[in-house]
């Protein structure tokens, strides 16, 4: 017989082709669903605080555009969710650096923030209308590091987080600290006792 009038049975390769990319494409909604999932609970959770932080360090003039920052960050995160090891430490130092460029930008002039409304979370307007006035003006006449520094350790971060998210030393970071302190229970009239109270940090 010749061997090209047998009948060799041929596999139902697009059939498994197709079960194996079905497959692939639920595990890969599957993760995408996770992600989402876990990126919109941190975004409910930080971006309020985030918002609050930018207006920390760059004065309450700029809340619109703290919030612009701070989505900015929000969706550069979900694009790097996978290299991301630290999303709080990561999201305020993309943030700042957003806050500066657009600082600098045209689109962005300063008195014009000062006149327009902002989309600011209600909890992050909330918990500013209840800081004292006196702290804030106090705020604004630190440099920006120390400002940074104060804001940082606020959210709770330690001076080994701090000197990462700034990109300085922790030797750096405590004399801001020190720094900031002083001058705030100079402009507010306290005791260093109280001023360290709020803003504490860990080594």
């Amino acid at each position: 017989m010749d061997d090209t009038d047998a009948t060799v049975p041929v596999p139902d390769i697009p059939a498994a082709a197709t079960r194996n990319r079905a497959i692939a494409d639920q595990q890969r909604g599957s993760v995408a669903s996770v992600l989402q999932s876990s990126w919109a609970d941190l975004y409910k959770a930080e971006m309020p605080r985030l918002v609050r932080y930018l207006m920390k360090c760059f004065g309450d003039y700029g809340m619109r555009d703290s919030a612009d920052a701070a989505h900015h960050a929000f969706v550069e995160l979900f694009a790097n969710w996978d290299t991301v090891r630290s999303p709080r430490a990561w999201l305020r130092t993309v943030a700042f650096r957003q806050m500066l460029r657009q600082d600098a930008s045209a689109e962005y002039p300063l008195d014009v923030l000062r006149r327009e409304p902002a989309a600011v979370p209600a909890s992050a307007r909330l918990e500013l209308g209840e800081e004292t006035q006196a702290v804030l003006d106090g705020l604004r006449q630190l440099p920006l590091a120390q400002r940074q520094v104060l804001a940082l350790m606020y959210d709770q971060f330690s001076y080994s987080e701090i000197a990462q998210i700034m990109s300085i030393s922790q030797a750096a970071v405590r004399k801001n600290a020190e720094r900031a302190r002083r001058r705030m229970s100079e402009l507010l009239g306290i005791t260093h006792s109280r001023a360290d109270a709020g803003t504490s940090a860990r080594p």
